[in-house]
């Protein structure tokens, strides 16, 4: 069968459905839009811990959104866009996220997920390559 853009779109639209349903997992459909994959922290010994610790005193930051009526989250279309977007954010306390559109599913339900966890509404900031977009929408 050819590959039809219209069918691929309502292909999109059922698979996203079906997760969000339940009736496909989450972890079942690969998602390469939102990369996170961190090493656990380890030392070479009692030298390397106290330069770790003392590192992480130099870099002392209070969370500038604990406490806020409001969380906010800055969102790019492309993952290109997202080093320069969270040296903005970082001054604010803002985590950057990048993926759109279909293959960001996973990473919009992530995002729903951290909404429901910080306890305070989430206001996205919708950052495209023309400029701002969606700047209203909250997740509760």
């Amino acid at each position: 069968m050819a590959k039809i853009e219209r069918d691929y779109k309502r292909m999109c639209e059922y698979v996203g459905m079906a997760r969000r349903s339940g009736r496909i997992p989450w972890d079942a459909i690969r998602d390469d839009t939102q990369i996170a994959v961190e090493a656990p922290l380890s030392f070479t010994g009692p030298g390397d811990f106290f330069a770790a610790v003392e590192a992480a005193v130099d870099d002392y930051r209070v969370d500038r959104q604990a406490g806020q009526p409001v969380r906010l989250e800055l969102w790019c279309e492309t993952a290109g866009m997202a080093p320069q977007l969270a040296k903005i954010g970082a001054e604010f306390g803002i985590a950057c996220f990048s993926g759109g559109g279909f293959d960001g599913l996973a990473g919009k339900h992530d995002a729903a997920m951290r909404a429901i966890a910080g306890g305070a509404k989430t206001r996205i900031l919708h950052v495209v390559l023309s400029g701002f977009r969606g700047c209203g929408m909250t997740l509760h």
